[in-house]
């Protein structure tokens, strides 16, 4: 059954060592230069598990431009599970919403998830 926990759950801190060890080990992967500590602590950020095995993380936050992107981090050989993962956490907004995928794995759970590519490597999921 996957749980999902936020920074503020006491959950959170059992997870925290081994999320933060796959973020720093996947952060080229994903192009994001914040620090684990900086997505943590300043977006919607969340650690999504499976029978206390961590799967990975989703977080959310607002661009320059007003537009809600998403961005994540997962473990290899859990696909169903990080699509199951993915669509939950899109219903958690009534906005759309915007993600760069930065390689043909991520445009691919992007595209199962209901996502449509809108130029180059951007896809939205459109809620208007």
């Amino acid at each position: 059954m996957i749980k999902v926990f936020i920074p503020s759950d006491s959950g959170f801190k059992f997870f925290e060592p081994e999320c933060r060890a796959l973020y720093q080990n996947l952060q080229n992967k994903i192009c994001d230069s914040n620090t684990f500590d900086f997505i943590r602590d300043n977006t919607f950020f969340y650690l999504f598990t499976d029978d206390d095995l961590l799967i990975g993380a989703i977080y959310y936050f607002v661009d320059s431009g007003g537009k809600l992107f998403l961005n994540g981090f997962a473990k290899r050989k859990m696909l169903s599970r990080k699509l199951e993962c993915l669509k939950l956490s899109t219903t958690w907004f009534d906005c759309n919403i915007y993600a760069l995928a930065q390689n043909r794995a991520s445009a691919l759970c992007l595209i199962k998830c209901g996502f449509k590519r809108c130029q180059d490597n951007l896809f939205c999921l459109n809620r208007s």
